[in-house]
């Protein structure tokens, strides 16, 4: 499987719509927010490991928030 670094960085941007900032994905996966910064802005790479890693904390985040905004719609309290 091949990931691509445009992609992952695409996620982790639409992840940062949603609420979640590079500090809590960074301490998630076990690095320093600056590296998550770096790999954003091109100038650093991440393993292929720890890319998934972060996939796999952003779709997890993702899909509960987007749960959670299903239940306030649901009791009426917000609207898309």
């Amino acid at each position: 499987m091949e990931l691509e670094k445009e992609k992952v960085i695409k996620r982790i941007k639409e992840a940062k719509e949603y609420g979640l900032n590079y500090s809590q994905l960074a301490r998630e996966i076990g690095l320093q927010p600056i590296t998550i910064y770096m790999f954003v802005n091109g100038t650093y790479n991440l393993s292929k490991r720890k890319q998934l890693q972060a996939l796999c904390i952003i779709e997890r985040y993702i899909e509960e928030i987007k749960n959670e905004l299903r239940i306030i719609e649901h009791k009426g309290l917000c609207t898309k």
